[in-house]
């Protein structure tokens, strides 16, 4: 609010005073209400902020002071802006660097195919060989004297130069081509022009449009407010001259107010690149229609290569063959499935525990073990080799067993323990193909023994001694008798019957038929002793013999004591 205005000056003041009072008394008001603003000024964001972007577009049209002052802010704000969000930085130019990514990486790939399509073209024959040579005695690439070997042509750079300031528009240059300072290229032919104009008194229609520097060819076209130099590397076709021309009426037809207007600022003339890169021309030699020598020894080596794995292949596949039909005729082996999965071969089957080793099978087959996986299940054969085979294994019968076969019932002959009879006959049972085992003819090697034993005992007689029995006698008996008793067990056990013959003798002394009559009561009266229906596998026979041996009438024969005796014979019999 605008403050009143001060009271009038007493009457009494000087006259003055109160006529500056009355005069100035409204403008002195308005000044102190201005005052007062100024004073209370409140410099705050919303006040600030109306006048701000007016403020600094005026100062940054007057020099560059603000840039200046801003710079280390800004620099210094965007890079903790990229620090904390570095994905904000991607997203704002990857729609600028990735068409750029994409063209340059296009560009190599073009340039590296190209060069290596050439190389490989022309890798393989005489002519290739001495450029070889060639690239050893200059240092060269290889690939750069394929290059100038069967280059055409090809346009390197293109300069859109002003026709009358003879500054740069546009500069353009193919791959892989060092570029220099195009300005002072472009500089250097709008001098090499003007010079030829001013030296030789060219008239305005007449101007410099062929310039070779070594390998180099400068062909230039020219226009009203432009000039089209293209650098060409050998000699391109005269119909490339009519392209030149071309793509200059174009450019000033699309570009006419930009070239008359031109004023050193060549930013109008960005969008023309498309116009020179077509000029960027290139032409190689054309493919001979006939091969070439080394590319001939190259067809025969892969031929050779072919027929050798070929071979190779029809070899391993005869051996897989045979290898299968190896294992199809060994008893033992079956061979369900088999297939082959690349370079290895894979097959099932199954395999008797006594056949024989498939592994040891395809070492002798000329195959690599390593290539060949096999899986084998066990299982029983029933071939009759087998079924004896696995017997024998089971059996372990000794030396003097023989076991014999005869559709499912398995026999055994010969002379074994008792203990190993008596193990047998439950393990033959569990022998897988075997109905029946008969043990009947396998003498007992124990009975054996005991009949030895029985036959070593003599029961002697006194001189004409028979019966009764004297109690020497009778301890000899006893003694037979507990014999008999375990031959009646084990012949009992083996299923072996014995026959006993007990066998009375007289010595020489006497007639020969008494002595036969002494011999038989001898023998008989012991027969008697043993009790002979105590043993029932056994079948006792006495008898005598009379003497020992016959006298000789005119020989006197000695007497012996053991020829007065009672002896034993034992025979064992098993079952047919």
């Amino acid at each position: 609010m605008a403050h009143p205005p001060k009271e009038m000056t007493p009457a009494g003041e000087d006259g003055y005073d109160e006529l500056r009072s009355l005069l100035l008394a409204p403008e002195q008001s308005r000044l102190e209400h201005l005052q007062a603003q100024v004073e209370h000024l409140d410099l705050n964001a919303r006040n600030l902020n109306r006048v701000l972007p007016e403020a600094i577009a005026l100062r940054g049209a007057r020099d560059e002071r603000l840039t200046h002052a801003l710079t280390p802010h800004v620099s210094e704000a965007l890079a903790l802006s990229v620090r904390k969000r570095p994905h904000m930085i991607v997203d704002a130019i990857a729609p600028i660097m990735m068409p750029a990514i994409r063209q340059a990486i296009a560009n190599a790939l073009r340039s590296m195919v190209q060069s290596l399509n050439q190389t490989i073209e022309h890798s393989l024959s005489i002519r290739s060989l001495r450029w070889r040579v060639e690239a050893l005695r200059t240092g060269k690439p290889f690939a750069e004297i394929v290059l100038v070997h069967t280059l055409c042509y090809r346009v390197e750079q293109v300069f859109l130069i002003h026709s009358h300031s003879g500054l740069l528009l546009a500069h353009v240059a193919g791959d892989s081509i060092a570029v220099q300072d195009q300005t002072l290229v472009s500089g250097m032919l709008t001098a090499i022009r003007s010079f030829v104009q001013d030296s030789f008194g060219t008239t305005p229609g007449q101007a410099l449009n062929t310039l070779q520097v070594g390998d180099l060819n400068v062909w230039i076209e020219q226009g009203e407010s432009a000039i089209l130099a293209a650098v060409i590397r050998g000699i391109p076709p005269e119909t490339f001259h009519v392209h030149l021309q071309d793509t200059l009426t174009r450019i000033h037809a699309e570009r006419s107010e930009a070239l008359t207007s031109f004023a050193g600022d060549a930013t109008a003339f960005t969008d023309v690149t498309p116009l020179l890169e077509d000029c960027l021309r290139s032409q190689f030699e054309t493919r001979r229609g006939a091969l070439a020598p080394m590319t001939w020894v190259l067809l025969a080596a892969l031929l050779l290569a072919t027929g050798w794995w070929g071979l190779s292949v029809y070899q391993e596949r005869r051996q897989w063959q045979a290898y299968l039909d190896r294992l199809t005729s060994e008893p033992g082996l079956v061979v369900t499935s088999t297939h082959s999965e690349g370079d290895r071969y894979r097959l099932t089957g199954l395999r008797d525990p006594l056949a024989a080793d498939p592994a040891v099978i395809l070492q002798d087959s000329g195959l690599a073990p390593s290539r060949v996986e096999s899986r084998w299940s066990p299982y029983y054969a029933l071939d009759t080799a087998f079924l004896l085979k696995r017997a024998k294994t089971v059996l372990a019968p000794p030396e003097a067993v023989r076991l014999t076969l005869e559709g499912a019932r398995l026999t055994a002959t010969g002379t074994a323990a008792a203990d190993w009879i008596r193990q047998s006959r439950p393990l033959a049972r569990l022998i897988p193909g075997i109905d029946e085992y008969d043990d009947r003819r396998i003498v007992d090697q124990s009975l054996g023994d005991l009949a030895h034993r029985i036959m070593d005992i003599r029961i002697l007689f006194e001189l004409g001694g028979a019966a009764p029995l004297t109690s020497e006698q009778l301890l000899e008996v006893r003694r037979l008798a507990d014999l008999f008793r375990q031959l009646d067990e084990w012949a009992r056990l083996s299923s072996t019957p014995a026959t006993v013959q007990i066998i009375g003798q007289t010595d020489a002394i006497g007639r020969l038929k008494q002595n036969r009559r002494l011999s038989e009561i001898r023998a008989q009266s012991v027969l008697e002793a043993i009790h002979p229906a105590a043993f029932p596998m056994i079948t006792f026979h006495a008898h005598g013999i009379g003497p020992a041996s016959e006298p000789h009438q005119d020989l006197v024969t000695p007497v012996q004591t053991h020829d007065r005796r009672v002896s034993v014979q034992v025979t064992l019999t098993p079952a047919p």
